[in-house]
């Protein structure tokens, strides 16, 4: 073989090594996870330039190392557990949450959405949520969700009942802290992506910061005539699959967050400071990449 056959040769083949290996770490990052501490306050400094989505509206991408303080709330927060590819064991996240109330007091836990993918495993989503549930009530501490778009057709008495959490769709509870705030929780349903239907803020408490549980981020642009003090979200997966040379699969639904590249981390939007999880399931396949499965513990100051 002449020089350019053996030049094509070697180039296939390390295209082809590298497919490879590409594989097999999107089936190993699944398997793997972290447990990230932030704090969000209110106008906190900007860590890069203003975000402008389709729709017009602008979003910045902002700090969530501040140092925290303990006039706050603290809460645990994991969404998206798709039970049909998640990895992370309930024992394992029971296990987070014991050592992180036992390290300083949570103030609630919070599941952001997305039980199943398809539907039909629901008994063991269930189950899986019931065991985090026990934890909670063993170390009193509230247990509050939403549902997200892959949980339209899960009953919301059945998910409360067979989870023992309590579902803040539509309405809201007030969380009295251990550092002695008082929070607004809150929450909205998820239509699903067919003939998506956005919901408004429930009505709540005008004196006290306000936290919206939300599973879709794009929720912070369909809230109503008020926009909540702090969102938590997940949803995205924070895009689930990074691609060589910093791109990324983009995910299938046109939202306007997701579109612009906000996937995952700390931003705000007008008077609203959010936060969206990269979760701990994968969805329809079971693989990740450049998006490691996320717990976030958030001290959320008034």
């Amino acid at each position: 073989m002449g020089p350019f056959i053996w030049i094509l040769v070697i180039t296939a083949g390390i295209i082809l090594t590298a497919i490879i290996v590409y594989g097999i770490l999107c089936l190993i990052e699944p398997h793997k996870h972290i447990v990230t501490h932030v704090t969000l306050a209110k106008n906190q400094a900007s860590s890069g330039g203003k975000i402008r989505l389709k729709c017009g509206e602008e979003v910045y991408k902002i700090r969530d190392d501040i140092p925290s303080r303990d006039n706050g709330i603290r809460i645990f927060f994991f969404s998206d557990i798709h039970i049909e590819t998640c990895f992370i064991s309930a024992e394992k996240i029971c296990r987070h949450i014991e050592e992180e109330h036992g390290s300083k007091p949570l103030d609630a836990v919070i599941f952001g959405g997305d039980i199943v993918t398809f539907g039909n495993t629901q008994a063991k989503g269930y189950r899986y949520l019931k065991k985090i549930s026990d934890t909670c009530s063993t170390l009193g501490i509230p247990f509050l969700a939403v549902t997200g778009n892959h949980d339209t057709e899960l009953p919301d008495q059945e998910v409360s009942r067979e989870c023992s959490m309590e579902l803040i769709e539509g309405t809201y509870k007030i969380i009295n802290c251990a550092s002695g705030a008082s929070f607004v929780l809150c929450g909205i349903d998820d239509s699903g992506r067919e003939n998506r239907v956005w919901y408004p803020m429930p009505e709540v408490p005008a004196e006290l910061p306000v936290i919206l549980i939300a599973h879709d981020p794009d929720s912070i642009l369909h809230t109503g005539d008020r926009l909540p003090d702090y969102m938590l979200s997940g949803h995205t997966h924070g895009g689930q699959l990074k691609l060589p040379f910093g791109l990324r699969i983009a995910p299938r639904h046109k939202n306007e967050l997701p579109s612009a590249g906000i996937v995952a981390g700390a931003y705000s939007y007008r008077s609203c400071t959010f936060y969206i999880s990269r979760g701990i399931g994968c969805g329809y396949l079971p693989i990740r990449f450049g998006s490691v499965p996320e717990i976030t513990v958030l001290d959320i100051l008034p």
